[in-house]
């Protein structure tokens, strides 16, 4: 059993539960078994995504979901973000513009459903971002940083 596994299910029994010292733990204020509800439900979730489960809360399945390979990570940063390649120690920067499209790679969907929530979310009259958008994916195809 790994470290997280024993804090967690310690928390679990326990009730004690912290998200974040910076106190925007969504789940503060509730106590006892309202908390180990709270818990319990978002670690369900993050297993259902994480597992690729076909029956997963949101219906996505594997089939056409774009994810980073193996050894590539990604962390948000003020001015963007970042994409290590650890295998071949290649780090590159990403504008905001390239974080919000790896935020949502992340996020999970195929092509399609990445550009789509983009879309939703900022407002592009032009069509210029899902241009950019899918040339930026076709891109991170060609790198090998991403896979289906």
């Amino acid at each position: 059993m790994s470290l997280y596994q024993k804090l967690a299910r310690e928390a679990s029994k326990t009730g004690d539960y912290k998200a974040d010292a910076a106190g925007t733990d969504p789940g503060a204020g509730l106590k006892g078994p309202a908390l180990r509800d709270f818990l319990r439900s978002k670690m369900e979730w993050i297993v259902a995504r994480e597992a690729l489960d076909p029956t997963a809360p949101d219906g996505r399945t594997q089939e056409g979901r774009m994810k980073l390979v193996q050894y590539v990570k990604f962390r948000e940063e003020k001015f963007g973000g970042v994409l290590f390649e650890t295998k071949s120690e290649k780090v590159y920067t990403l504008s905001q513009t390239g974080a919000a499209v790896m935020r949502e790679i992340v996020a999970g969907g195929g092509e399609s459903e990445v550009v789509g929530r983009l879309k939703d979310r900022y407002a592009d009259s032009s069509g210029a971002l899902e241009k950019e958008a899918k040339d930026f994916i076709a891109d991170l195809r060609a790198k090998g940083l991403i896979t289906e």
